[in-house]
């Protein structure tokens, strides 16, 4: 069983410890079980540690069944030097090892904050490397609850209060107040206290004062199978969420030449002014297009009983190829075949025109490239960047006039 140091102390950063045994992985990399271990393996919803044991890099780190830390390393063990008995130099990557002290221990004051504000329980935790989540259990979470924990959990921040790890037998635990009870079979549970708030059985790592914490801030909220998840982000985290959002408010504030504050307002107008311009748009397009049916219609190719109609729009995309279209199929005995300018084709016929655009149009246009399809009637494609779309269709009218003459 490997000591394990982070236990007693989360500030540990580097320490030496004898390699007890390496085993290659196959990968180029390794693992290496130590002696002794500052390194935080991958449990409790808390991501692992990373660092370095000597020449190689800690990418992640479990525990194993007998109680061993594995610390899987990138780089070769034989060409490091690494080998079963050596005494060796190991490093905490401190940065990350804070970063989740500042989560985990966020998430103990976060989550009893939700149960003193609201009596929401937390069901589960995870730590993500961009964010953490606590799944609450209850369905009374809603934007005041979410400000009333965040009050509270920032006010015990702000009190720097004092957060101790002990280590008490089980039977010495009646009257303690735990957030969450012990598994069975422990014996002596591991307790993580924020003092006069929370104490809960936990194996992570932990800051000593909640003023390291910084500010605790919950970012979104949905529902996830029965229960409320919460994302969250605290100190490090929170103040580059913090920065981010500050910078696009700023950099909008500044495109749409107004304050910062009237930057809701004038987002509305403008959202709302977009919906009358595509409402506009769609009003004029389908007149345009009906128009332009007309003219189309007007000098059709005669082809005995049908009429077809061949156009390249060099403005026209996919959606006004389909309002002209549709139009033109209203018109009896009428074949179209449309093209446009960003490499849009759209063909179709008026009812009981007997015509498959498949080997005449969709099979040619797969054959240069496009995508797309159709079936009978009715055919949408998109060639490619470089073919030319005005040869394609009349190529394409050529091969439908033939069909319909035989």
């Amino acid at each position: 069983m490997t000591e394990k140091l982070y236990l007693d102390d989360a500030y540990i950063v580097s320490f030496r410890a004898q390699v007890v045994s390496t085993a290659p992985t196959g990968q180029g990399g390794g693992t290496v079980v130590l002696d002794r271990s500052g390194f935080f393996p991958e449990s409790g919803g808390q991501t692992s540690d990373q660092g370095s044991i000597g020449p190689l890099r800690v990418v992640d780190v479990q525990e194993t069944a007998d109680g061993s830390v594995q610390h899987v390393v990138e780089g070769s063990l034989a060409s490091a030097g690494v080998a079963s008995g050596d005494t060796i130099e190991c490093c905490v990557d401190w940065r990350r090892r804070f970063d989740h002290m500042q989560q985990h221990t966020g998430q103990h004051v976060l989550s009893r904050a939700f149960i003193a504000t609201s009596k929401l329980d937390t069901v589960s935790f995870h730590m993500g490397e961009e964010s953490c989540t606590i799944d609450l259990l209850g369905a009374g979470i809603n934007d005041e609850a979410v400000s009333r924990a965040e009050d509270l959990a920032n006010a015990i921040v702000t009190e720097n209060r004092p957060v101790r790890v002990r280590t008490v037998p089980v039977d010495e635990l009646d009257g303690l107040g735990l957030r969450r009870s012990v598994p069975e079979g422990v014996t002596n549970a591991r307790l993580v206290e924020v003092e006069g708030f929370d104490v809960i059985p936990c194996c992570g790592t932990h800051v000593r004062q909640t003023g390291e914490l910084g500010v605790i801030k919950v970012v979104k909220g949905e529902k996830v199978r029965g229960t409320q998840r919460v994302y969250f982000k605290v100190g490090g985290r929170a103040f580059g969420d913090f920065r981010a959002k500050h910078d696009i408010l700023q950099a909008l504030s500044a495109r749409l030449t107004t304050s910062v504050g009237d930057v809701p307002a004038k987002v509305e107008k403008l959202v709302a002014e977009g919906q009358q311009s595509r409402k506009d748009i769609k009003r004029l397009s389908q007149k345009l297009a009906a128009l332009e049916a007309a003219a189309l219609a007007a000098a059709a190719r005669e082809l005995g009983t049908y009429r077809l109609i061949a156009h390249f729009f060099s403005e026209g995309d996919d959606g006004y190829l389909r309002l002209v279209s549709a139009e033109l199929r209203n018109q009896p005995r009428t074949v179209v075949i449309l093209g446009g300018g960003d490499g849009g084709v759209v063909c179709g016929a008026a009812d009981g025109v007997a015509v498959d655009f498949t080997q005449a149009v969709v099979e040619p246009a797969r054959a240069a490239g496009g995508s797309g399809g159709g079936k009978g009637t009715f055919a949408q494609l998109k060639l490619p960047q470089g073919v030319d779309v005005r040869a394609f269709i009349e190529e394409a009218a050529h091969r439908v006039q033939r069909s319909l003459e035989s």
